[in-house]
């Protein structure tokens, strides 16, 4: 089966919209130290900050399965022309934020017009190619977006050292403007036929399920992200001098809140017909497979997203992290994409077993890679590792999407896809979360203690501040580092992990002629 010529532009239309989403994503690992510093946030309150990258993993992920049963009941066009209009609004918001919570705000408008972008676009490869040629394909479709990725990191440290205007990194998201209306333009014009409206559409969405989800994950994630103080004195500062994280004493309700919630949100799915996340599909193995591989997956990869920008911070001068931190996240992120495009391929001739399989056992051995290198405090030390990690995500990527699309029925290839995703997602946010409360906790009992630097009776101005900034550089950068280098170890250990899903996809791939 070939494409046609009108097949073929809307798809591209589609990889533009791709590559725009990914590129928001990622842009926000190298600005976001700088964004921290004009928000007049307190750079040791992560626990907080981490929301302006965990607000949009949410909206995607509650937008994702809406908007990719919305593409399978009204058409892959109004899909992508909705959520591009969302995008757009929110990149408008968050580009005039001068707060966190109105950054936070705008960043989850953003993240629900992005919930479209790459689903949908997966879902289309389903419509338009037999099952045996979709890996391949599928690969093309995650090199794009992992391009976007690689552009993201270095777009960013561009517009910190070179837009106009006191705080450039604002442009990173005045500039989804045009983008974003170009990708609709071409999207409009790509002559994809409409689909007719499907009988009780809007029933067959299934809002209160997304809505369920929403705040499921929700009380999660804030009772996940404020756990690294759960038991702690309820007065004082933190280590480094942060503040309490405000819902810290609510963690054991929140955690409480999201079981009901769970378990509420698993009751409907089961018993609504139409559902926003079909759990008929967890029924074949080779799909909850996939799930299960990808949800690990995204909580290996936000690791090194977040903690390169962070290690950056800790060892170089203000005015160079950006720029460093890009330098050294876009030969990962580049690996990322060219093992995305290879991984399809690959898996086509050894199955997707074998090929998720090395995958992830490349990923592990690169973030102990990264564990080693940084025992020095030496920013090229992570160049090996990251390097080694980066083509494992690669590897990893095409396989397992179309594990899951495969194992679908023709007519829920759009939601298989977002599924997907979802989980990838989830795992992201999940597993930021649930990571940065470790270090949190981890950074206070190492830190936490240490004596307090007071004045001497008769010791100097100069003196006094000259022993506090011996002890930054001698004790306490140094035992953030260990935080950080430790992280790299977890996020490998999850990685070995997704072996045992992964052991049990197809061993060869599926014929063409299926």
């Amino acid at each position: 089966m070939t494409m046609t010529m009108t097949q073929r532009h809307a798809i591209g239309a589609a990889l533009l919209a791709v590559f725009l989403g990914a590129l928001d994503l990622t842009v926000i690992a190298t600005i976001l130290p700088q964004m921290v510093t004009d928000l007049r946030i307190n750079a040791a309150d992560v626990d907080r900050y981490v929301w302006i990258v965990n607000a949009y993993l949410l909206a995607y992920i509650v937008a994702i399965p809406v908007v990719g049963r919305v593409s399978d009941l009204l058409g892959r066009t109004v899909a992508f022309q909705g959520s591009l209009a969302l995008f757009l609004l929110g990149s408008v918001a968050c580009a005039l934020a001068h707060s966190l919570p109105a950054m936070i705000a705008g960043r989850a408008i953003q993240g629900i017009g992005g919930g479209a972008l790459l689903p949908v676009t997966m879902a289309m490869i389903g419509d338009v190619l037999p099952v045996g040629r979709r890996s391949a394909m599928l690969g093309i479709v995650g090199a794009i977006d992992t391009l976007g990725w690689v552009a993201g990191p270095l777009w960013g440290a561009i517009l910190v050292g070179l837009a106009p205007g006191a705080e450039p990194w604002r442009w990173a998201f005045i500039i989804n403007i045009p983008l974003a209306i170009l990708a609709a333009v071409a999207i409009g014009r790509s002559g994809m036929p409409a689909m007719p409206r499907a009988p009780g559409w809007l029933h067959r969405l299934d809002l209160p399920s997304a809505a369920l989800l929403a705040t499921f994950l929700l009380a999660l994630n804030l009772a996940l992200s404020a756990g690294g103080e759960l038991g702690a004195p309820s007065g004082g500062a933190r280590a480094l001098g942060g503040s309490r994280n405000p819902v810290a004493g609510l963690v054991l309700p929140l955690l409480l809140l999201s079981v009901v919630l769970a378990a509420a949100l698993v009751w409907r799915l089961r018993r609504t017909p139409s559902s926003l996340l079909p759990v008929e599909l967890f029924r074949d193995r080779h799909f909850t497979a996939a799930i299960a591989a990808n949800f690990l997956v995204g909580a290996s990869l936000i690791v090194a997203m977040v903690d390169v920008p962070v290690i950056a911070a800790l060892l170089v001068a203000p005015e160079e992290v950006s720029r460093t931190a890009a330098l050294m996240l876009t030969p990962f992120t580049l690996l990322i994409a060219i093992l995305s495009l290879a991984g399809g391929r690959i898996s086509a001739r050894i199955g997707p077993k074998l090929t998720t399989m090395a995958g992830l056992l490349l990923v592990a051995i690169g973030y102990a890679a990264l564990w080693f290198g940084l025992r020095g405090g030496h920013l090229l030390g992570m160049a090996p590792g990251l390097l080694i990690a980066g083509g494992g995500f690669g590897l990893v990527f095409a396989p397992v999407g179309a594990t899951a699309i495969d194992a679908a029925p023709d007519d829920d290839r759009g939601i298989a896809a977002a599924m997907t995703l979802v989980f990838r997602l989830l795992g992201m946010t999940i597993g930021i979360s649930t990571l940065t409360a470790i270090a949190v906790r981890r950074l206070q009992g190492l830190v936490g203690n240490l004596e307090t630097i007071v004045q001497k009776p008769g010791e100097s101005t100069a003196d006094f501040l000259a022993r506090q900034t011996a002890m930054l550089y001698e004790t306490v950068l140094p035992i953030t580092l260990q935080v950080s280098r430790e992280t790299f170890l977890l996020a490998g250990l999850i990685a070995l992990i997704g072996l045992i899903p992964a052991a049990l996809f197809a061993s060869r791939a599926p014929s063409e002629s299926q």
